[in-house]
C-alpha cells in the first residue's frame, strides 16, 4: 500500500496523468474482481469497472487520501455503481423481478459451483480449510448475504478488517464477529457432510 500512498500524493501534487495511470493499474484488477465475483459476467464487470474509474478520475484531484481511505472511497463508488446498475436493469432473479438491490443475490451460486471462484481465487480460504472441495461452495450457500460479502472482501479481495468495517459502515468488532460466525458455520457444514 505504500506505493499507492506515493501514487496518490504525487498525483495530487502534480496532476500528471502517469500517476493516475499507476493508481489505475494498481486498482483496476481489484475493482474488476469486485464486480466479477458478484455478477460472474466479464463484459459487465469491465464496463462497471471503467465507469468507476471515470468517476475516480473526475473527483480524485479534489480529495486528500491515504491508501486506506482511498480503498474505502473507491469501493463505495464501486458498490454504488453496482446498486445503480441493478436498479436500472431491474435484475431478474428467477421469475421474480427484483427492484430493491438488497434483495438481489450478488453471488450466483450456480456459477460459483461450476467455476469454483471462491476456492480458486483465495489462498487464505484454502489455508483456513486446508483443502479444495466443492463442499465448501455448498457450505457457503448456508451463509447470509452479509457473511458472504464479508468473507469475499476479506479472504478473496484481501481487505483488512478495518477497511471492511469502514466500507460496510460497521464496527471492526462486528466484522470480526461476522467472520468468526461464518467460519464456524462453514466448518460445521463441512464436518457434518
Amino acid at each position: 500500500m505504500d506505493d499507492l500512498n506515493s501514487f496518490l500524493i504525487k498525483y495530487r501534487q502534480s496532476g500528471e496523468r502517469k500517476w493516475f495511470e499507476k493508481i489505475y493499474y494498481f486498482f483496476m484488477p481489484k475493482i474488476f474482481n469486485y464486480f466479477y465475483y458478484r455478477t460472474t459476467d466479464k463484459q459487465l464487470s469491465e464496463d462497471l469497472a471503467s465507469e468507476v474509474f471515470l468517476k475516480v478520475y473526475g473527483n480524485l484531484k479534489t480529495k486528500k487520501f491515504n491508501s486506506r481511505s482511498f480503498n474505502v472511497w473507491i469501493y463505495k463508488i464501486a458498490r454504488n455503481q453496482l446498486i445503480d446498475h441493478i436498479r436500472k436493469t431491474k435484475i431478474i432473479n428467477g421469475n421474480t423481478l427484483v427492484t430493491d438491490w438488497q434483495e438481489h443475490e450478488y453471488l450466483n451460486d450456480k456459477n460459483l459451483i461450476e467455476n469454483d471462484y471462491l476456492i480458486n481465487n483465495s489462498i487464505l480460504l484454502k489455508k483456513e480449510f486446508a483443502f479444495e472441495d466443492v463442499r465448501l461452495i455448498e457450505a457457503i450457500k448456508k451463509l447470509t448475504k452479509l457473511q458472504k460479502n464479508v468473507l469475499l472482501l476479506i479472504f478473496v479481495m484481501d481487505f483488512d478488517y478495518v477497511t471492511v468495517a469502514k466500507l460496510l459502515a460497521k464496527k471492526n468488532s462486528t466484522i470480526r464477529g461476522i467472520v468468526f460466525r461464518a467460519i464456524k458455520i462453514l466448518k460445521n457444514e463441512i464436518q457434518n457432510d
